[in-house]
């Protein structure tokens, strides 16, 4: 039978895919990356609102996306090349926070890459690669592998601004459909209520980069930065701190 309940349901339902979708497709883009500098996994870090931790946001190591781990910017490989925005190999990394990560992935660090996601004026995280591929297990990453790392890092940051918008539309979505809720008073979706007050942290910038669609190119490109920063500002960073890969 339909009813607002079944509407509203299938409005967040999609959104929710949206936004799976588009974590996927920055996994695969880890994934096709690892193909490409054969390596064995790799992952993509994100800061947490103060800047000063990192926090998983996609891996092709389920366990690290599952956990709220987090690594130091002072004190790690990783903190370093997003502070410096310099790419970074290493051999035999060693750090607690490098005992801990492998513990939680199960692996053991070797081989470290890691380089900055970046474009000309902002770092949107970090992108780290693990060990080799069978056919190098035992070979560092080359110069003109941490070259190639560096491109997809770049292309990384293209993809990035992608994932904040949809994140930014659905959690928009998310306000609005909590408001429903509460006015048609649909007490099966009172899950919504907490959701709605996290979802006000990105009604701005969700506007702003709707409103962006209807300006000429150089307002839009300047209006969608602007949202994209009131966005990153907004997000959550409670995680703990520990130093890491």
């Amino acid at each position: 039978m339909s009813d607002f309940e079944t509407a509203l349901k299938r409005i967040r339902n999609h959104g929710d895919t949206l936004l799976q979708d588009a974590a996927e497709m920055l996994r695969q883009l880890v994934t096709d990356t690892c193909e490409a500098i054969s390596a064995s996994e790799g992952s993509i870090l994100i800061p947490s609102e103060d800047e000063t931790e990192l926090k998983f946001l996609v891996s092709m190591n389920p366990t690290l996306e599952d956990t709220d781990i987090t690594v130091s910017v002072g004190s790690s490989v990783s903190g370093y090349v997003f502070s410096s925005r310099q790419a970074m190999a290493k051999v035999h990394p060693e750090s607690p926070g490098v005992t801990q990560v492998d513990k939680v992935a199960q692996v053991e660090t070797r081989f470290l890459l890691a380089v900055p996601i970046m474009d000309d004026d902002r770092v949107y995280g970090v992108a780290t690669f693990v060990n080799r591929a069978p056919d190098k297990e035992d070979t560092p990453f080359s110069i003109q592998e941490l070259k190639m790392a560096q491109g997809f890092g770049e292309i990384y940051a293209t993809a990035m601004k992608l994932y904040r918008k949809i994140e930014f539309s659905t959690s928009d979505a998310e306000l609005e459909i909590a408001e429903h809720v509460s006015e048609f008073e649909l007490e099966n979706m009172g899950d919504l209520a907490g959701a709605g007050a996290v979802a006000k942290r990105f009604r701005m910038p969700a506007l702003l980069a709707e409103k962006s669609l209807a300006l000429p190119e150089k307002e839009r490109e300047m209006l969608c930065r602007i949202a994209d920063l009131l966005g990153e500002y907004s997000s959550d960073g409670e995680e703990g701190g520990n130093e890491g890969v």
